[in-house]
């Protein structure tokens, strides 16, 4: 990459550092990032990329002034860059997006980075949409593929150009977080491309189960009756949670609200079926159907289940908006699964009048091979990534509503059954589950973790990560835009020790319950 660079950009890197070096600061910073706009990136490997446009920001605590480069590769990837324009610490962080991306405005998820000194990367994976619109993939193969795998590699490729140029020199360390979508950009990336970056952050990734757009229509469909009327309203989760809990609160020796191996409930909404006429304290015999069709998740007409990755005991307040609509409004997944199926999930797209009631459990799972060969990231060989010295954490909440927890943990499984067993892949690769913790943040539990430091510490000073600290702020926004920034210590309402999975965090019986201090780590 770097003799590239040299070929083609040597002589404008030197004459812009002539003028800046006879420049003041504040002038010079506007003449780099003003200057980029005229570099060629025309031959960047697999990347031909054009700048668009670039702009001076100023510094707003705690973000310093910084160069914002937006542009696209060809043909329509679009990404944004953004450098610091003073105290670069010589590395690249990607940060990946969510749904159907669509934007690259999920970089401002990147500003914690960006005010330690990071340059930035984001990108639309391809495409202008909203997270839930899959409109643009209608007989688009070329744009699915840019979603699934390429986009990621090529911006990549496009941003350590872009960088190296503006900055005069190669960049030192390359890492990518995500979550979701993201957690997939993060999979695929170590799996297709392990010298893209050295270090990786897959938070809840999808494209790990088999069963992903499967649950999406599902759990949006188990709770419609033959009319597509709601058969569980939204105003009766709380009942059903309250009850999970007091079965299965108290298994971890602690009853604090969170469920730490939601694997061990054996809670049957039987027991909380109205045994004469329906009532608000009790759930209908088609209320107690449905939910336990959420729980099971797809079968085929003969009750063969379709995939393991289920919604898990304890997600319960989170059903709704995504499987269950409010106020009379369509489910979050009714609404995206059915794009999905009509725009992405088939090799022949159905199109606007596909309905996600048109599905069919016995043959259309069958037909979602041509998309999962572009989408899939459970891959389990990482021999590649690992032999370079790449380094990957992953962390899923156990309450995830969008990308069940099962499915991250089978991966892991699978590529500790491929190389080698716990001990050898715990070298490079480590999964930590959050109890409580919806998809990517939020939820009842906390889910605020440095990861970015976590990965940073195990790659450049060789210090594995044994323990990430989770915390669950008094007034916390529950997205992943904030879910790894440090939090203000007055602000905190409860930490917990996260440890390797499958090692758990117990209470030692004294103590502020609330505190990760009073927890000790123990093997399941």
């Amino acid at each position: 990459m770097m003799r590239y660079l040299v070929a083609v950009a040597i002589k404008a890197v030197l004459a812009l550092f002539l003028v800046l070096l006879q420049t003041p600061q504040s002038q010079a910073q506007t003449l780099m990032c003003s200057a980029i706009a005229a570099q060629d990136f025309t031959m960047v490997p697999d990347a031909p990329t054009q700048i668009m446009r670039t702009t001076d920001v100023p510094a707003a605590d705690p973000l310093p002034p910084y160069c914002r480069i937006e542009g696209y590769v060809a043909t329509s990837i679009g990404f944004e860059v953004r450098i610091p324009q003073s105290n670069w610490n010589g590395k690249l962080l990607m940060q990946g997006c969510g749904g159907f991306c669509g934007s690259y405005a999920v970089i401002a998820q990147c500003d914690d980075a960006l005010a330690r000194g990071y340059a930035c990367v984001s990108t639309d994976l391809g495409h202008k949409s909203t997270p839930i619109d899959g409109k643009w993939a209608y007989n688009n193969p070329q744009g699915e593929i840019d979603f699934y795998y390429r986009a990621t590699h090529a911006t990549a490729q496009a941003s350590k150009a872009i960088v190296a140029v503006a900055m005069g020199q190669d960049i030192e360390k390359s890492y990518f977080r995500g979550c979701s979508t993201g957690g997939r950009q993060g999979l695929i990336s170590a799996q297709r491309f392990p010298n893209d970056f050295d270090g990786i952050i897959a938070a809840a990734p999808a494209g790990v189960s088999p069963g992903g757009g499967l649950h999406l229509i599902w759990s949006a469909l188990a709770n419609l009756d033959e009319d597509g009327e709601q058969i569980l309203p939204a105003s009766k989760l709380p009942l059903l949670h309250d009850a999970v809990l007091k079965a299965c609160d108290a298994i971890d020796g602690l009853e604090d609200g969170l469920i730490d191996d939601p694997r061990k409930c054996a809670f049957d909404p039987a027991e909380m079926q109205c045994r004469r006429r329906p009532r608000d304290d009790c759930f209908t015999g088609p209320e107690v159907a449905a939910i336990r069709r959420i729980y099971q998740g797809a079968t085929d007409s003969d009750g063969k289940v379709l995939y393991r990755a289920v919604p898990m005991p304890g997600s319960e307040m989170l059903w709704s908006p995504a499987y269950i609509g409010a106020n009379g409004k369509p489910s979050v997944y009714y609404l995206f699964g059915g794009d999905f199926f009509r725009y992405v999930g088939f090799a022949e797209d159905p199109g606007p009048s596909w309905q996600p009631e048109m599905f069919d459990f016995d043959i259309d799972p069958g037909r979602m091979g041509y998309n999962r060969h572009l989408n899939y990231a459970a891959n389990p060989d990482l021999r590649a990534f690992a032999a370079k010295g790449g380094k990957l954490i992953s962390y899923q909440g156990w309450s995830d509503q969008s990308v069940p927890p099962l499915g991250v943990i089978d991966y892991l499984d699978d590529v500790e059954r491929f190389m080698g067993g716990r001990d050898a892949v715990s070298d490079f690769y480590r999964l930590f589950m959050l109890p409580g913790v919806a998809h990517c943040a939020g939820g009842e539990g906390p889910s605020r973790v440095d990861s970015l430091t976590a990965l940073e510490q195990w790659i450049e000073d060789g210090l594995a990560p044994e323990m990430l600290i989770a915390y669950k702020l008094k007034s916390d926004p529950g997205d992943f835009s904030a879910a790894h920034l440090p939090p203000p210590e007055p602000g905190i309402e409860r930490s917990r020790p996260v440890y390797p999975y499958p090692d758990v965090a117990r209470y030692k019986g004294a103590g502020d319950e609330n505190r990760w201090e009073n927890f000790d780590r123990t093997a399941p």
